[in-house]
């Protein structure tokens, strides 16, 4: 299970906050709009032209290599604190040292990224992936990415990580942008650097 995690904590904040196929933006987020308006067809995107997910909470589905990866679903409370922090064009994960990603629209809507990171004693990971559909409501996100110098053996190497979500409405009270509702009710909230708590009604 503390592999499954890690493993899921990293590539969330490798593909957090990438949008594609998206027709509109936020509502009342003017600048993402304006990114929108002028974006290219296809092509390479520049990191203002890249949306960010509606507030709220989002449900989360992981598939590791083919199989179910941990205990059910999690769930994301999403706000705009956290999506400026979390953002790939951010690339803030607490200490690793990451390489500009690079972002390219295709034809078809979907979204392609390559990125890498350097994480110190936890090793280095590249990664690729695709995302589709609608950052308002679902989307998929399918992660490739290869790990050397991990100390758990089982990170290392050659992984696909599927990423389904869906937005199920506002976050519940008491939950904060960034926290992450694992199934059996524990909350993490990695922008925040917090331990494990109780999330109040799970």
């Amino acid at each position: 299970m503390r592999t499954v995690l890690a493993m899921g904590l990293s590539a969330l904040s490798i593909v957090s906050l990438v949008a594609c196929n998206r027709s509109g933006s936020t509502a009342g987020d003017s600048s993402s709009a304006a990114a929108n308006a002028v974006q290219p067809a296809s092509g390479p995107l520049r990191a203002d032209h890249i949306p960010h997910r509606k507030p709220g909470l989002w449900k989360q589905t992981i598939a590791m290599d083919g199989a179910p990866a941990g205990p059910g679903f999690t769930e994301l409370c999403v706000d705009a604190d956290s999506e400026a922090k979390m953002s790939l064009a951010a690339q803030n994960i607490p200490g690793a040292h990451c390489d500009t990603p690079r972002f390219t629209k295709n034809l078809d809507g979907t979204l392609t990224f390559t990125g890498g990171c350097d994480m110190g004693a936890n090793g280095k990971v590249q990664t690729t992936g695709t995302l589709k559909g609608d950052f308002n409501s679902a989307y998929t996100a399918t992660i490739a990415s290869t790990t050397s110098g991990s100390p758990v053996a089982a990170m290392n190497g050659a992984h696909t990580m599927v990423i389904t979500a869906v937005w199920t409405g506002p976050c519940a009270p008491g939950q904060v942008g960034g926290d992450m509702i694992l199934a059996n009710g524990m909350r993490i909230n990695p922008m925040r650097s917090a331990a494990a708590t109780p999330s109040a009604g799970n």
